[in-house]
């Protein structure tokens, strides 16, 4: 399993996202 919690991502100044969480378990595809 993975899990990622709040993430968050800035670009050239600029918030892309914030408080983004997932879990990803075993056998699942991410893109």
């Amino acid at each position: 399993m993975l899990e990622a919690r709040d993430l968050y991502c800035e670009r050239d100044e600029r918030t892309l996202f914030r408080g983004l969480s997932f879990t990803v378990e075993a056998g699942e595809w991410v893109q």
